[in-house]
C-alpha cells in the first residue's frame, strides 16, 4: 500500500513530505491549474522537473492533449524526464487505450485515470496498466456507491490474478480513506490537509493532552 500526495502546489507538497510518508505525487491538468491560479509561475514541465529534484518516489503526470499523437507525445516527453520515476496518467477513453497500448508496447509503466466501471478497470488490466485510479468522491456526488464499485473492481482483479493496482483519489477525508482501503483500494492519493488530517484523531489529541499534564504534574513533585 502506498499514500500519494495529490497537489501540484509546491509548497504544500513539500510541508507534507516533510510529515506524511508518501511515496511520490499525483497532478493532473486541473490540479495544475489550481497550482497557476495560487500564483505558482510554472508550465507543467517545470513542475515535473521541481518535484523530481525534491520529492522522493513516484510522480504521475496526465498529458492535457485530447488527440492521440498529442497525448502520445506529451505522455512520451514526461517519461524521458525520468524514466524510472515518471508514470503517465491516461484518460480511460478509446483514444486513451490506444495510446497505453503503443507506451505498454514500449515498455512504459502506465496509469488508467478516471476509471469508474468494472468493465473499464478490468480492460485497462487486460492492457497491462500498472495502475487504475478512480475518483471515490466523484463517483459519490454521481450516485454511485463508491465503496462497492471499487470492492467491485478489486474481487475482478483478484479473482482473475491480475496485478494492476487500484489508486484510489478524490479521498475528502480520513472516513473516505478508511473505506476506500477496507473495500479494497491498493493506494490512495490525496489533497495535503487531507494526508494531515489522516494523522489526527479527537480521541488522540484528547489522551496526548492528558499525558502532557501530567508530565508537568509529575515533574513538580
Amino acid at each position: 500500500m502506498a499514500l500519494y500526495i495529490d497537489s501540484a502546489f509546491l509548497h504544500d507538497i513539500m510541508n507534507v513530505a516533510q510529515t506524511v510518508p508518501v511515496a511520490g505525487v499525483t497532478t493532473n491538468p486541473t490540479i495544475l491549474l489550481a497550482a497557476r491560479e495560487r500564483g505558482q509561475d510554472l508550465h507543467p514541465q517545470g513542475v515535473l522537473d521541481v518535484l523530481l529534484r525534491s520529492v522522493a518516489g513516484t510522480i504521475f503526470m496526465q498529458p492535457g492533449a485530447s488527440d492521440e499523437e498529442g497525448m502520445h507525445a506529451e505522455a512520451l516527453a514526461y517519461i524521458q524526464t525520468a524514466p524510472d520515476r515518471v508514470i503517465p496518467k491516461i484518460p480511460m477513453t478509446q483514444t486513451g487505450m490506444r495510446v497505453a497500448r503503443r507506451l505498454k508496447a514500449l515498455q512504459h509503466p502506465i496509469a488508467f485515470t478516471a476509471v469508474t466501471s468494472v468493465a473499464q478497470a478490468y480492460s485497462a488490466a487486460m492492457a497491462a496498466a500498472d495502475f487504475v485510479i478512480t475518483y471515490y468522491g466523484r463517483m459519490e456526488s454521481s450516485g454511485i456507491d463508491a465503496n462497492e464499485r471499487i470492492g467491485e473492481m478489486a474481487d475482478v482483479l483478484h479473482n482473475a490474478n491480475l496485478p494492476t493496482r487500484i489508486l484510489v483519489a478524490s479521498i475528502n477525508s480520513p472516513a473516505d480513506a478508511a473505506q476506500a482501503l477496507f473495500t479494497g483500494a491498493h493506494d490512495l492519493t490525496a489533497a495535503p490537509e487531507v494526508l494531515l488530517d489522516m494523522l489526527t484523531d479527537p480521541l488522540t489529541e484528547e489522551a496526548i493532552e492528558r499525558f502532557t499534564q501530567d508530565w508537568q504534574k509529575m515533574n513538580k513533585l
